[in-house]
């Protein structure tokens, strides 16, 4: 019988509010808003956020130079890695700490598999698969990343944030943490909610999760996918809330806002957004700057 392989495990100091707050952010984006400087005002604004979640960074890309400002003003980030080659992740991985050391705190796998089904080494997962266990590519590649990560002197000591919601069992011997995406309706039972994540948490035999995407959004209409929209003051009132909640609840590592910007338009994906595409900040800032600040 093979040995399930070696899960490193991690001491977790007491952290501050700010340090349990994530944003969700597009360095890569360089035709956005997401531009340096834009990004780190607005992370001031919300109080000192220094934790961001993003793409993988590409090596000798645009967004290079965004990620590395980013880190170098003191962001960590939480990396969501793209499906590809591994070697080529884990060297340009390299090549980012080699310029800003201590600046990646997580490294989480593929983003909502479910719905963005994996392809690797000939394998392709069906849509929802994620959802019922069978996701044999998606394991595939998060095996070979595992191995290939505890390997590297380097970067062997990033923890690993699973996939996220379901699966988390069969992740369990290559995690560090696990994962929710939690979008409520206004009328959510949060507690709920949270209480069917810390379950999630258990499932996967981790001790700590974090949320990596949890959002409300102001834009679409009744058919949105995630909730009917609410208004700026309700979207203010609910995420601090929400953020106070989840605050509360120590096995909870962090959790991430979806997210920093909006984009433009007025769809359901384009309003998730703490600032306006223009820069300007929604109410929601201020009330989440006020709920770090009573955490301190």
């Amino acid at each position: 019988m093979m040995a399930a392989p070696l899960v490193p495990t991690f001491a977790h100091a007491a952290t501050s509010a700010v340090d349990r707050l994530m944003v969700q952010g597009r360095p890569q984006d360089t035709g956005s808003v997401y531009r340096l400087n834009n990004i780190l005002p607005a992370l001031d604004k919300l109080g000192g956020v220094r934790k961001m979640r993003c793409r993988e960074p590409y090596n000798y890309t645009a967004g290079w130079a965004t990620y590395v400002g980013l880190a170098r003003a003191g962001v960590k980030f939480c990396f969501t890695l793209s499906v590809r080659d591994i070697s080529k992740t884990l060297t340009d991985m390299r090549a980012f700490v080699a310029l800003v050391p201590g600046s990646i705190w997580a490294i989480e796998y593929p983003n909502e598999p479910d719905l963005n089904p994996v392809t690797y080494k000939g394998v392709k997962d069906v849509r929802m698969g994620f959802r019922t266990g069978k996701a044999p590519a998606l394991m595939a590649f998060i095996k070979d990343f595992h191995k290939a990560l505890r390997a590297d002197p380097v970067l062997k000591g990033i923890p690993l944030i699973a996939s996220n919601d379901f699966m988390q069992a069969e992740q369990a011997a290559y995690s560090n943490y696990g994962n929710s995406h939690i979008y409520p309706t206004p009328t959510s039972d949060i507690a709920g909610r949270l209480n069917g994540f810390q379950k999630k948490i258990a499932e996967g035999k981790h001790s700590y999760g974090v949320i990596t995407e949890w959002g409300r959004t102001t834009g679409g209409g009744a058919s949105n996918a995630t909730s009917p929209p609410v208004s700026l003051a309700q979207q203010a009132t609910l995420l601090s809330s929400d953020i106070k909640a989840a605050l509360a609840r120590p096995p909870i590592l962090a959790i991430s806002i979806y997210e920093l910007f909006c984009w433009k338009g007025t769809t359901e994906i384009t309003n998730f957004g703490l600032f306006n595409n223009d820069l300007t900040p929604r109410p929601a800032v201020a009330a989440i700057r006020s709920v770090l600040a009573a955490a301190k």
